[in-house]
């Protein structure tokens, strides 16, 4: 609606000039200090226009230019989040390995008293190539490290 306000002043303006353009050959002075009036009406009007849009660019493009840096931001703190969360997991992992190498540990000494115990020191605990079980099955036995399974 705003647009065709513009256009009808616009035209308005134009079609006075165009009106008193062929007359002020003929004028008089009162009709030459009108058509002047006229003219640097519409020659300030145009200006302000411009002046209007050149100002709604500006606010557009600062519009514009906020919202990149609050997209930024989000993401600078999105980053900042995942960095905290990997840093959390890898302290994470430090305590499950410590978990794991002292749960390693007991099993070791376990087994050492256990095979003192028995008698059996003398033969390696953790290299077992084969047990059997029963008469007739055979089940493979492999130490990855963890114990025997």
């Amino acid at each position: 609606m705003n647009m065709w306000k513009k256009a009808i002043a616009g035209t308005t303006m134009a079609a006075m000039l165009a009106a008193a353009a062929p007359s002020a050959a003929l004028a008089d002075g009162a009709a030459s200090t009108r058509n002047i009036l006229l003219g640097a009406g519409l020659a300030t009007y145009l200006i302000i226009q411009h002046n209007r849009k050149v100002h709604e660019r500006y606010a557009q493009d600062a519009r514009q230019q906020a919202a990149l840096q609050s997209e930024n931001s989000n993401m600078q703190a999105a980053y900042n989040s995942e960095r905290s969360a990997y840093a959390n997991a890898q302290a994470e992992i430090v305590d499950l390995k410590r978990e794991v190498a002292y749960q390693h540990s007991v099993i070791v000494q376990q087994r050492r008293q256990t095979a003192m115990q028995t008698g059996f020191a003398s033969r390696p605990a953790t290299r077992v190539a084969a047990a059997t079980y029963g008469p007739s099955r055979q089940v493979s036995m492999v130490n990855y490290g963890w114990g025997q399974l």
